[in-house]
């Protein structure tokens, strides 16, 4: 299986904030970073100054309480307030390679032709190793 929820996010079909969409969409491949380890919740976010004040939460071993008084309502801001500063801009790995606004329809149908190619790519090599 395969997680695809950035990809998603940026959908006409997904009610989230323009704002949110178009960090997605002009994100790189070094745009997210990971916050929350110490609660057990490790979140990736898209870098902004909520994700440095959780970092700094972390260099100073602040308390869960902290993390719960920061991280509060923080995901409503970016999703229904299009708040990109202070907003959790939650995206996976792959945000850096997100780059257009698409339906769900049609990701999906980008989606399927992409494994075909490679299926088929894949089955042209295993051709050349007869008993594989």
């Amino acid at each position: 299986g395969v997680q695809i929820g950035t990809r998603f996010l940026v959908a006409y079909e997904c009610n989230v904030h323009k704002n949110y969409k178009q960090k997605i969409i002009t994100a790189r491949d070094t745009s997210t970073i990971v916050t929350g380890r110490p609660t057990g919740h490790p979140v990736r976010i898209i870098k902004n100054r909520l994700a440095r004040d959780f970092q700094q939460l972390e260099k100073r071993n602040a308390s869960l309480e902290e993390y719960e008084e920061l991280g509060k309502n923080s995901l409503y801001r970016a999703v229904r307030e299009g708040d990109m500063d202070y907003g959790s801009i939650m995206a996976g790995q792959s945000a850096g390679l997100v780059k257009k606004e698409q339906t769900c329809k049609g990701i999906i149908e980008e989606i399927f032709l992409e494994a075909k190619k490679i299926i088929i790519e894949k089955g042209k090599l295993l051709q050349l190793f007869p008993g594989y």
